[in-house]
């Protein structure tokens, strides 16, 4: 059932609001990482990459689909447009993850030694899946490929299978792979942190069974030349253990000695954290960005699903939602990159412990093992 104007003019306005400042705070993002040297690094790059993507995309909703009645042709360039950044911030959410799972996983230098492959795969592939759209209006023949959809000008309703084809299912499996790349990473931290602890208990950082104090207590006169059932040392000479329960009589009675058992400290316990602060704030702000990708698609992706399993439409209150996620995409990212950029003086001021600005990876040596970065 097609939806009415005033359900149109309302989800236009929820996209164009949003959105509008969805560019807004990506564009300040950028202007961050090309102004202040102190963001000149891979990851800020990684995400100044994603942001412009955001912005393109986001612009489509702000423009919207009315524009294809009045400029076919314009909404002919737009449609292409969507299409191939729509696919660009899918790659590039991809890409994030990779990088960090390769800095993580093995050293910051195999990370960025793979730079320009990233940019191929992500510029490549949008423009493949663009491309074969005007492949399938070829073969299909059912006219134009490009044109008005529901709210901005892309895929038109003829070619509604390709929509799936040539974004969705893209976009569902590097969301695969960013789930797997993530659960990855944390099963080889946890490894780690238990290999390292292991190696701790070896080489005695944590002792296995702890050395005992011996605390020496004189024994009042009152309690002279009787039975002690505690634990005690006995006096030189004697044949009896050195701990025994059994009772012992002098004559001339030692010193009581209690044994105590010496407090570990917590950081032994646990052991040195398996992630440096640099480490976990490279995953948060990757971790963030996916997640939000992931989250923002997720309504939508469910709805296609939906439809293509059933020949009901959707409740208007699941489409509302969609236009709802599409059009907070571009805020996880930015939002990530100004929320730890803007934390440690948050802590600073309210006296929380602030973690490390520094969102690079200690290059750590090699073990014999295979090259991974076991010193994380």
């Amino acid at each position: 059932m097609p939806l009415s104007s005033d359900q149109m003019d309302l989800l236009r306005l929820i996209m164009r609001v949003i959105c509008s400042m969805s560019v807004v705070f990506n564009l300040c993002l950028i202007t961050c990482v090309v102004a202040l040297e102190r963001f000149h690094k891979p990851m800020s790059f990684l995400q100044a990459n994603l942001a412009g993507f955001e912005i393109i995309h986001a612009s489509m909703y702000i423009i919207g689909s009315e524009i294809a009645k009045t400029s076919p042709t314009t909404c002919f360039y737009l449609g292409l447009a969507c299409q191939l950044f729509a696919n660009a911030v899918t790659f590039m959410s991809f890409i994030i993850s990779l990088y960090v799972y390769l800095s993580i996983i093995y050293r910051p230098v195999v990370a960025e030694r793979y730079w320009y492959f990233y940019h191929a795969y992500v510029w490549g592939m949008s423009a493949i899946l663009t491309g074969l759209l005007f492949v399938m209006q070829a073969i299909s023949g059912r006219g134009p490929v490009i044109g008005e959809a529901t709210l901005e000008c892309w895929i038109s309703e003829e070619y509604r299978d390709l929509r799936v084809y040539l974004f969705y299912l893209p976009m569902w499996i590097n969301s695969a792979f960013i789930f797997a790349i993530y659960a990855r990473i944390l099963l080889f931290l946890r490894s780690h942190r238990k290999t390292k602890n292991d190696e701790n208990i070896r080489t005695g950082v944590i002792p296995a069974a702890p050395a005992t104090n011996v605390t020496s207590h004189p024994e009042k006169n009152s309690q002279e030349n009787t039975c002690s059932r505690i634990f005690s040392i006995s006096a030189p000479g004697s044949n009896a253990p050195s701990l025994s329960r059994k009772t012992v009589v002098a004559s001339s009675p030692p010193a009581q000695m209690i044994l105590t058992l010496p407090s570990v400290p917590r950081s032994l316990k646990t052991g040195k954290s398996s992630v440096s602060r640099g480490n976990k704030l490279l995953l948060i702000k990757a971790g963030v960005t996916a997640a939000g990708f992931i989250i923002s698609w997720m309504p939508v992706s469910a709805r296609r699903l939906y439809n293509l399993f059933t020949a009901n439409d959707a409740p208007y209150w699941w489409i509302v939602l969609s236009a709802v996620g599409l059009s907070t995409l571009g805020f996880w990212n930015a939002g990530i990159f100004f929320l730890t950029w803007l934390w440690p003086s948050f802590s600073k001021k309210y006296g929380t412990r602030a973690s490390s600005t520094n969102d690079g990876v200690p290059d750590y040596p090699t073990n014999a093992s295979g090259g991974k970065n076991c010193g994380v």
